[in-house]
Formats: C-alpha cells, sequence, structure tokens
C-alpha cells in the first residue's frame, strides 16, 4: 500500500490546526477560517463567478447573522436546503452555480449552530470528517475491492466504505446517540461524498481547488459533513 506523502503530512497538519484551536479555544477562529477557505474553494473552482454571486453571499450572511442561534429557524431553512440539493441533481441548468452557492452557505450556517448548541460536538463533526476521509481512504488501498460508483467516485470501493461506515457507527454510539439516527449520520457522510463528487463530475473538476496538497481544497473535505450537520440539527431539535 502507497499513501501519497503529501496527502498524509497535509492530514497530520490539519489534525494539529484543529487540536490547538480546540483547547486554545479560538472556537471562532476556526469557524472564520473554514468559511474564507469555503468560499475561496467556491472561487477557485468557478462557482463565483460574476458580482451578483457575492451579492448573494453577503445578503446570505447577513440574514444568517440573526438566525444561527435559533435552531427552529436553521431547520426550516434544512427544508430549503434539501430542496437545493435536489434542484442540484435534477435540474442542472443555468442556476446551478447559484444553487450549489446557497446550499454551501446554508451548511456553513449549521456548522456555526451546532456550535451555538455545545462546541465538543464542532470539532467532533470536523473530526469524524477527517476520520472519514482518512479510514475510507487507507482501508481502500489496502483492500481494495470492486468501486462502488466508479462514474461519479473512481477511487470509492465498497471495503473502505463499509470499514468506515462500521467504525464511524462505534463513535456514534459513544455519544448517546440511538441506533437509528446513528445509522442516518453514519450513511449521510457517504452521500455527502458522493454529492460533492456528483457535483464535480457534472462542472468537470477533479478538486475544488489546490489548497491543501494531497487533498485538494477544504471543501474537498468538509464534503462528508455536508448533510451530517443538517441531520444533526434536526437531531437537537427532538
Amino acid at each position: 500500500m502507497v499513501i501519497e506523502s503529501n496527502r498524509l503530512l497535509s492530514g497530520i497538519l490539519l489534525i494539529i490546526v484543529l487540536l490547538t484551536c480546540f483547547f486554545l479555544k479560538l472556537d471562532y477562529l476556526i469557524l472564520i477560517l473554514l468559511s474564507t477557505l469555503v468560499i475561496f474553494d467556491l472561487y477557485k473552482s468557478n462557482f463565483i463567478i460574476v458580482f451578483y454571486d457575492y451579492i448573494l453571499i453577503a445578503i446570505s450572511i447577513f440574514t444568517f447573522l440573526f438566525i444561527y442561534d435559533e435552531i427552529k429557524l436553521v431547520n426550516i431553512l434544512n427544508v430549503f436546503f434539501i430542496i437545493c440539493v435536489l434542484l442540484n441533481i435534477f435540474f442542472i441548468n443555468f442556476y446551478f452555480n447559484k444553487i450549489f452557492i446557497l446550499s454551501i452557505l446554508i451548511f456553513l450556517l449549521n456548522l456555526y449552530t451546532v456550535f451555538i448548541f455545545d462546541r465538543d460536538y464542532l470539532y467532533f463533526v470536523i473530526f469524524i470528517a477527517f476520520f472519514n476521509d482518512t479510514i475510507a481512504y487507507i482501508s481502500g488501498k489496502s483492500i481494495k475491492g470492486p468501486l462502488i460508483i466508479p462514474s461519479i467516485s473512481p477511487n470509492k470501493t465498497w471495503s473502505g466504505t463499509l470499514i468506515s461506515f462500521f467504525l464511524k457507527l462505534l463513535l456514534l454510539f459513544k455519544l448517546d446517540i440511538n441506533f437509528f439516527v446513528g445509522i442516518l449520520l453514519s450513511s449521510s457522510l457517504f452521500f455527502g461524498d458522493i454529492f460533492f463528487s456528483y457535483v464535480k463530475r457534472k462542472k468537470n473538476i477533479k478538486d475544488f481547488s489546490s489548497l491543501i496538497k494531497g487533498h485538494g481544497g477544504i471543501l474537498d473535505r468538509l464534503d462528508s459533513m455536508f448533510f451530517f450537520t443538517i441531520i444533526l440539527n434536526f437531531y437537537f431539535l427532538i
């Protein structure tokens, strides 16, 4: 098994940054950093093209500032988020870029809401996204085997996905999350990854940027969190 040195070193650096922010309680720093890098990725991957896209982002951020700590309002917005995802999948047309930008902004809103609910959950969400990618990558490279959806994600194997799924499930059960929600959350990490791969294929790009050597952009590392944060916020509401 050959693991790219750039990918390994970048992964270690990301974990160091995450742990530093956690122990020094630099929570807002990591949220602002992630948000900035996400916008950078959208720009580098040509989702942000015209001036109106920046206006859309500015209006959305301004609106979110008033509701990010209102979990009921956030979950109402999540219904709109689901509609955005469905539109991206089934109606790829002139509005594709703007719909994807909106869905990413709503995802960031959910990340902030998770933090407001419990800061430990914020770091857990980021950690489990990195964990998901790392375990799936290492086990897939080691065991190999048949691919799941080669036309969308050419490197994703059944072996890596299943091993990653069950290990994530064990982590989630440690948080006393019930069985059904645990399965839903663990599965959502896979579907977030697949959805982003689908979007990249539609845009004919390999990564959202080359910001992180061996990994691509920050969105390429956060993709599995896409649906995970939404489901988690619905769970908090129960």
